[in-house]
């Protein structure tokens, strides 16, 4: 009786102890913090950085505005379902997202929202106090990690070797207005008559 008593004690402390590795560091993300934000963001790859804002105003419906690199900044793009409408300074022109380079990294981090927001729960593992929930899109894999709170960290993409860091995560949609002014086009006209003699 004693070894039997043993062995039970023994299975369920095993089941216990698996149970507890196996859901360790398994956790649910608000899917909520993704449904409509703006943030600010770095973006580097290679040897190329730039920074601006972000935001989601709804499903397939994004805006990036760029504050650097100079060569850049004031660049805005409007993604709205199939289509990328690229802005600057009052000029503006659309393209078909698929005319697009594919491994464009705000692309791939669109479509990873898009993805990992369309599901009921999010689930990812706690890692230096990040939660990370990973994914494949385009058979390529990624990462998004999430604060503590629920706002965006970091998307990463080891195959591009590039990152993408959030800041002022907020869940008010900014919107950037942008003012042109265009001098007014001035014509002087000048009458000739002939002269009386």
């Amino acid at each position: 009786m004693k070894k039997l008593f043993m062995v039970y004690v023994m299975l369920a402390g095993f089941i216990f102890c698996t149970a507890c590795s196996a859901g360790a560091g398994s956790i649910k993300a608000d899917k909520k913090t993704l449904t409509k934000f703006s943030s600010g963001f770095t973006l580097e790859m290679d040897d190329f950085e730039a920074e601006g804002v972000i935001s989601r105003y709804d499903s397939e419906s994004w805006n990036v505005y760029f504050d650097s690199p100079s060569q850049i900044a004031g660049v805005e793009l409007d993604f709205k379902d199939d289509d990328v409408t690229a802005s600057y300074k009052g000029l503006a022109f659309s393209v078909p997202q698929a005319a697009l380079p594919s491994k464009a990294l705000i692309l791939e981090f669109i479509e990873a929202v898009e993805d990992v927001e369309e599901n009921d729960d999010i689930k990812g593992s706690k890692n230096d106090g990040k939660v990370e929930v990973n994914g494949e899109t385009d058979g390529e894999p990624y990462c998004i990690s999430f604060n503590e709170d629920g706002s965006l960290a970091e998307f990463r993409m080891e195959n591009m070797a590039g990152s993408i860091t959030f800041r002022e995560f907020t869940d008010v949609v900014q919107t950037t207005v942008t003012t042109t002014t265009i001098p007014v086009l001035s014509v002087t006209t000048v009458e000739t008559g002939e002269s009386e003699t």
